[in-house]
């Protein structure tokens, strides 16, 4: 029997034929030349998504007017035929491993930023400035220049090989600010009425089609409510995918406006939003349409859940953005009865938070994955590396770090012990299995000892790797990934009874009480103190620094923190814990007053710290040796499975 049978089915867009019903979302790396041209490193992000299988692959937020609006740094510019060389470079890579190619077209209109532009800001309506100058109302003449503008951008995408292109109507670009009540007050033919506000979109769609012909299929990206109040619904979005059906070949529905920050973690679902929350209203775009297909994106990796949305008629495409990143492969794992070994996409929001302009102070352009070790890297990973000969490696340690550094190491041909002192593998992410919003780490953690036993590694639990097992062993490489030790700070009190360290809470079955403090405001502090919360705790966060979750990416640190304002957590911010009595915990408030804070429980979350002599007592065992994952830097679970996966690459 054929597997995930809708999933893998092919469907007719206009000339094309997808292979099947996945397309790779858009998006962008930060490579790019400052002019907007795709580098090699860009070609190679992209020829790995079509390589693991999707049909469709979209390069994302492509400028098409420089001249009246930039966004962000080193977008893609279809207004430039420079771009064209390096565009068939990208539409090549991705075409010969036998999917389509696109790319989304966007104007940022009043969201385009004096960093990047030094023009007129324009908008649909006039308003105070946001990234730049005040905000100018477009005239008819704009309009019409920006209209054109879409279409030669298309037409220059035709060009440089793309098979299609995407129209970008949603998350508070342009045309998302003319369809939007918020951001679209005009009394022209261009505002009031929802025919009134899609015009300029109907225009740009018809500009399109009149000059790249019917065989160049259009999708068109929207927001199917903009989940803030005042916004447009689903039922304004019915209509106008009315009025776009059969003058579009797909509908690709997305949501949330960044005219409204908090729908950010909407947009990019966060670990507190349910998977496929889009699904619901691309159902009812679907239902309203005759002609034109739907797409829906939205945190969607299950290959049953894709294939199911299929099915059961909500959409006809699935858009799949960070859970390619995650596994690249997720499609073509899936069609060979592979799904139990997609790596799952954590939604963690690293990926998207290091270059998330203009609310994150300094770009990195520099695209990670928390579980994929090779995103940001795809050129060096499609490079085989040549096999020097087979090495005995042993690695101690059975956190993230070390299981990864194993797999790799196995999988290059090695021979691999892995030693782990506990009875089980996992080291400190075990505490996912109690912690629901944790879930995917769960499944990740999971996977890596599935992966593990599935090869040729020789596990040895409840077994602490001494001097003396090591030298026994006798590898030839040494790769510790030992861990780290908990902080314990120099407070009166803190060998009391009531006191918990973060590390132990669930390894070791403490019972918690109903009134909780917490010191340490850190990503796992707050963590901890909303999972205290979801128990119906009273929850109190201690945070010497100005802010909490410094730690964090920012756009899981602005999910955690909304999660956080839903329960009676309180953070107490530029406080400092001074002494743990039985009553509680005396700190220090920001205006230097003492205050009691009554406590069942106190919990330590104040971070970790190597100890180099858990790790110099191996380093004469072996003529290579490495330090990866806490041991080498206590960090994030990203970080070590970086450091493990290049430890065994480097041997």
């Amino acid at each position: 029997m054929k597997v995930y049978p809708n999933l893998f089915s092919p469907l007719q867009i206009g000339p094309l034929t997808f292979k099947n019903r996945i397309e790779a979302a858009p998006g962008n790396t930060g490579y790019n030349t400052e002019e907007g041209f795709l580098t090699p490193e860009t070609v190679a992000y992209f020829e790995m998504k079509a390589k693991g299988g999707a049909a469709l692959v979209v390069i994302g937020e492509s400028n098409v007017h420089t001249k009246t609006g930039v966004a962000h740094g080193r977008m893609p510019c279809l207004d430039n035929p420079d771009i064209l060389p390096s565009l068939i470079r990208t539409t090549d890579a991705i075409k010969r491993h036998g999917a389509f190619s696109s790319i989304q077209l966007v104007h940022p209109g009043r969201r385009a930023n004096a960093d990047y532009y030094k023009g007129t800001i324009y908008g649909p309506s006039a308003a105070p400035p946001l990234f730049g100058g005040p905000i100018v109302e477009m005239d008819e003449d704009i309009i019409a220049e920006v209209v054109e503008a879409f279409g030669d951008a298309a037409e220059m995408a035709k060009l440089g090989g793309c098979d299609m292109c995407m129209v970008h109507g949603s998350h508070g670009w342009l045309l998302h600010q003319f369809l939007s009540p918020l951001t679209n007050h005009r009394k022209d033919r261009f505002g009031g009425s929802i025919e009134n506000r899609a015009r300029i979109s109907l225009m740009v769609v018809e500009n399109i089609r009149k000059k790249c012909g019917p065989g160049f299929p259009i999708e068109f990206r929207l927001s199917g409510t903009e989940h803030t109040e005042g916004g447009y619904t689903i039922e304004d979005m019915v209509e106008f995918s009315k009025m776009l059906d059969g003058k579009v070949d797909i509908i690709h529905v997305s949501c949330g406006t960044f005219h409204d920050p908090k729908t950010n973690v909407k947009m990019f679902s966060s670990p507190f939003c349910e998977r496929g929350l889009n699904v619901p209203l691309a159902a009812a775009i679907k239902n309203a349409v005759k002609t034109s297909k739907v797409a829906v994106v939205g945190g969607l990796n299950d290959p049953a859940m894709m294939d199911e949305i299929i099915a059961s008629g909500k959409a006809d495409i699935v858009a799949i953005g960070r859970g390619l990143l995650a596994d690249p492969y997720l499609p073509k794992k899936a069609k060979m009865r592979k799904a139990n070994d997609i790596t799952p996409c954590q939604r963690c929001l690293v990926c998207l938070s290091g270059d998330f302009v203009p609310y994150v102070k300094y770009p990195t352009r520099s695209l990670r994955c928390t579980v994929n070790p090779i995103i940001g890297r795809e050129q060096e990973a499609m490079v085989v590396k040549p096999f020097e000969g087979r090495k005995k490696v042993l690695v101690i340690g059975g956190g993230p770090a070390g299981m990864e550094a194993a797999i790799t190491a196995a999988d290059m041909g090695h021979e691999v012990v892995l030693c782990e002192k506990e009875d089980k593998l996992g080291g400190l992410i075990n505490f996912s299995e109690h912690v629901p919003f944790k879930i995917d780490l769960m499944k990740f953690k999971d996977l890596l000892i599935q992966r593990v036993n599935e090869r040729a590694i020789k596990v040895m639990l409840n077994t602490e790797a001494t001097p003396e097992v090591v030298e026994y062993i006798s590898p030839d490489v040494i790769i510790a990934a030992v861990g780290a030790h908990p902080i314990i700070p120099n407070i009166p009190g803190i060998d009391s009874e009531k006191v918990v360290l973060a590390a132990d809470i669930y390894n070791k079955n403490v019972n918690i009480g109903d009134n909780v403090v917490v010191v340490g405001g850190g990503l796992v502090g707050c963590e901890e103190a909303l999972y205290f919360a979801q128990h119906g705790k009273k929850v109190k966060v201690l945070e010497m620094k100005p802010e909490v979750i410094p730690d964090g990416a920012y756009l899981y640190r602005e999910a955690l923190l909304l999660e956080i304002a839903k329960y009676p957590i309180e953070l107490l911010t530029n406080t400092i814990c001074k002494e743990i009595k039985n009553e509680g915990v005396i700190a220090v408030t920001a205006n230097g007053e003492e205050k009691l804070y009554e406590a069942d429980n106190v919990i330590i979350a104040v971070g970790l710290k190597a100890d180099p002599n858990d790790t110099n007592k191996f380093r004469k065992y072996a003529p290579e040796f490495y330090l990866i994952g806490d041991c080498l830097k206590p960090k994030r679970v990203l970080e070590a499975i970086r450091s493990g996966y290049d430890a065994a690459m480097s041997i």
